[in-house]
């Protein structure tokens, strides 16, 4: 006979000489209960003024117990019930109920105490224990608080104690400042040229911006996607290019200006550019060669000493 049966005997035996009650009890197998202890009646059913005694703590917010029968039999027989286990694997379980601290809540507090350091409510933040369970006791939620927090401006790197109720948490973590910058609203096909309506704006870690990334949506509109992109990248210049505006060995316009009159003539364009760039072209009829800035499509200025206009 295993120690198990013996100690459910025994306690069988001891209800057997106990007082009586005037109705029989009622286990309840699955208990849930928001206070600090654990009382008679939240086990059993039917035991009238009684089911306000205290016989136990309760266990941590949101953890559970399990009692096994010699030990509900030997609070029966303490109380007098009218109870016995039917078998030596009877058992309850006991579960308190209580409210998770959400990452968010904790995020929050975390950031409004480093505000007090100096960091900007804007700054996103990475912790030790990120994901650790804090669970307080129902109605207990507003008591969370941040303590003792510690703040290293150099790396950004921070202390600070998690507070709720009974419960203490320890944590360490670094701070981000973040920055808005242009990215792609959609994905864009290598050859495409960039519109205003491809761009939107999205809040990053200022550590992740590298210096080639392209951070004013000017300098990128109107550019020409030298690869595949995705959405929600980040572009940088080597991403892109300028679009072309006159391609080697296209006929252009050649214009020259000389105050408020413009001489205008035809011309072969040497190389190949982009608006702003100064490109070679040869004059169709005098067969000059002369340097241009591009100025648009097809449209190259040439300086007032240019004399490929001259024929």
């Amino acid at each position: 006979m295993g120690p198990a049966m013996k100690r459910l005997i025994l306690a069988s035996l001891l209800l057997l000489v106990a007082r009586p009650c005037l109705a029989e009890a009622l286990l309840r197998p699955d208990v849930v209960i928001d206070g600090d202890v654990v009382k008679l009646g939240d086990l059993f059913d039917g035991i009238g003024v009684k089911a306000d005694i205290a016989i136990a703590r309760a266990p941590l917010p949101g953890k559970r117990v399990t009692v096994d029968a010699a030990w509900l039999a030997r609070m029966a027989n303490t109380y007098q019930l009218a109870w016995r286990p039917q078998n030596a694997y009877e058992q309850a379980v006991i579960e308190r109920s209580g409210i998770e601290i959400s990452d968010d809540l904790v995020r929050s507090r975390i950031l409004e105490a480093l505000g007090r350091h100096g960091v900007p409510d804007s700054a996103e933040i990475d912790w030790s224990n990120h994901g650790t369970a804090l669970v307080v006791p129902v109605g207990a939620a507003g008591q969370f608080a941040v303590r003792d927090v510690t703040y290293d401006d150099h790396y950004g790197r921070f202390t600070a104690t998690l507070e709720a109720a009974n419960t203490r948490l320890h944590v360490a973590g670094r701070a981000f400042k973040t920055v808005e910058v242009p990215v792609l609203a959609h994905p864009v096909n290598r050859g495409d040229v960039i519109d205003a309506h491809a761009l939107t704006w999205s809040r990053v870690r200022e550590v992740s911006v590298r210096r080639d990334f392209l951070t004013n949506a000017e300098a990128i509109v109107g550019m020409v996607a030298h690869q595949p992109l995705k959405s929600g990248q980040m572009v940088s210049m080597n991403d892109v290019e300028k679009q072309l505006a006159v391609a080697k060995g296209a006929m252009v316009t050649l214009v020259l200006k000389v105050g408020s009159m413009s001489l205008t003539s035809q011309g072969r364009a040497v190389e190949q550019g982009s608006v702003g760039d100064t490109i070679r072209i040869t004059n169709t009829r005098s067969n000059m060669t002369v340097e241009g800035k591009i100025e648009g499509l097809n449209l190259v200025s040439v300086p007032l000493n240019g004399t490929a206009l001259a024929n």
